[in-house]
């Protein structure tokens, strides 16, 4: 068996290209619980079922394997969601070993968070996705902690999991692999291999065994999480037929001679050559956000760190009443967002439900707004029970009738204020909205018409671009390359920012 790569540079459809393979497997004769298509992200693996099952006209249950790695393996092991390491016995762990830990398990099996608890896990888990010992991995990066105090959480981490009989997601690899039980598979399809760890390039060759036929897609030149643990250097070096998706119908002209002049400086990568779509597209470059576009369309905003975004680029959104997205939440208090909604129902004779009336009262001032003690009679109703502003008016004691704005006086002036500003600028304040804000490494898969990248850095990722080029490069390359038709460079303020764009 020869493996087959395929390489799908931004844009040009390698989630598409292996749906194709699948196509052309069943259409073969193939079995769909014969088919293996594993990935990365679990938007990635929800993306591949739902293509399949709409595409050939499969239900999921014929699709066992169509899932992440951690999914795949934690299904193969038989486990519930008492037997994982996550959320409540994350605190109760913290407690035995007298650390702060306020972070969680992210999609790719890593351990996010800023508290010391938080970088330790985050460092063992590291380690044993790399196989190399605790305090090997402590000298490649000491993150500024006390080698005693990760020994110390390292050991009681350890011996935590084995008290409770526990496995966090790593566990579920390693064990995977020590039983060395995989299903026979015809096909495998491994998609954004870019971004596998060593711990999981094991499970992929495993999953390989019995495969007549597999096909590993990616992209070295978008791998962005050596950091987390990806091992890029497999991908590279890996051999089989290679074929390169060539066409992107993403990155304009313009956009792509930058992203060009970005990932030919990478020293170590597959040389892949692809062609922009058939349009020019829009490069311009701007001193600071302040002289940024927001004001229409479908706009990405994209930073190195997170401090850009909440220290430069969310103050001055509020100010101009843009509405965004951060983090998958709305910049608009969902809270107040549900007031000001159901209020407005109210306002236009419709029914709202008791549990959005309560809320309602929430941003009343009582004895003005509302009769005292009417809240509390309100909150007797079940909360699904449909109400109109005439019977909370007559028996519920509603005492205003205004424009939200005016009635709901106890709204937080500086939300009114906003709310208020977004409105004249048009924004809309319900539904997705058309400004989002994302870290380069958050905005991996998406992409909109217009992206606007900070080219300022936090000075410790400045400091490691000096030893790690090569990834600074390549983060950058994968923001560029968001865009569909404009790209906005901004300036940096400090003199840590990066150069080569």
């Amino acid at each position: 068996m020869t493996t087959e790569i395929l390489l799908g540079p931004p844009g040009t459809g390698k989630t598409t290209a292996l749906l194709d393979i699948v196509d052309d497997e069943l259409a073969s004769g193939t079995a769909p619980d014969r088919i293996g298509f594993v990935t990365f992200t679990r938007r990635g693996a929800e993306t591949a079922v739902s293509r399949a099952v709409k595409r050939f006209g499969l239900e999921k249950k014929v699709l066992p394997f169509f899932r992440t790695l951690h999914a795949l393996t934690y299904r193969a092991l038989g486990l519930r969601p008492g037997d994982v390491m996550e959320k409540d016995r994350i605190q109760d762990f913290a407690d035995y070993a007298g650390v702060r830990i306020t972070g969680r398990w992210s999609e790719d099996g890593s351990f996010a968070g800023y508290e010391t608890g938080d970088r330790i896990l985050f460092m063992e888990n590291l380690s044993r996705m790399r196989g190399v010992p605790l305090r090997q991995q402590y000298d490649m990066d000491d993150d500024q902690l006390s080698w005693l105090t990760v020994q110390h959480v390292g050991r009681c981490y350890a011996a935590y999991k084995e008290a409770h009989g526990l496995l966090d997601y790593t566990d579920m690899l390693l064990q995977y692999v020590r039983e060395d039980n995989p299903p026979v598979l015809d096909v495998l399809l491994v998609d954004e291999a870019q971004d596998l760890s060593l711990l999981q390039w094991k499970v992929v060759r495993l999953l390989a065994r019995h495969a007549r036929r597999v096909v590993v897609a990616g992209d070295d030149d978008q791998a962005v999480y050596r950091w987390a643990g990806a091992d890029v250097d497999t991908l590279i070096n890996l051999e089989g037929n290679v074929r390169v998706l060539h066409q992107s119908y993403r990155v304009p002209s313009a956009v792509q001679t930058v992203a060009s002049g970005i990932i030919n400086r990478v020293a170590t990568r597959r040389t892949k050559v692809w062609s922009p779509r058939p349009a020019e597209g829009v490069v311009d470059r701007v001193p600071d956000f302040e002289s940024s576009d927001t004001s229409s369309g479908e706009v990405l905003i994209l930073a190195r760190n997170q401090y850009v975004l909440s220290e430069y680029v969310e103050p001055e959104l509020r100010r101009r009443g843009v509405v965004y997205e951060h983090g998958g939440r709305s910049s608009v208090k969902p809270a107040v967002l549900r007031a000001v909604s159901a209020w407005e129902r109210l306002r236009n004779a419709e029914t709202i439900t008791a549990g959005d009336a309560v809320n309602v009262y929430a941003y009343l001032s009582s004895g003005d707004g509302v009769a005292r003690g009417a809240k509390t009679k309100l909150q007797k109703l079940q909360d699904d029970e449909e109400i109109t502003m005439t019977r909370l008016t007559q028996e519920f004691g509603l005492l205003r009738s205004g424009v939200w704005h005016e009635a709901l006086d106890k709204l937080p002036k500086d939300e009114m204020s906003y709310m208020l500003a977004a409105r004249r600028a048009g924004e809309k304040l319900l539904g997705h909205a058309r400004v989002r804000l994302a870290t380069i490494h958050g905005s991996k898969g998406g992409e909109a018409e217009h992206v606007i990248l900070f080219t300022e850095m936090a000075r410790r990722s400045f400091v490691e671009m000096r030893d790690h080029e090569d990834d600074e490069n390549r983060v950058f390359y994968v923001g560029v390359t968001r865009a569909r038709e404009r790209l906005t460079i901004v300036g940096a303020n400090k003199p840590q920012y990066y150069p080569h764009i």
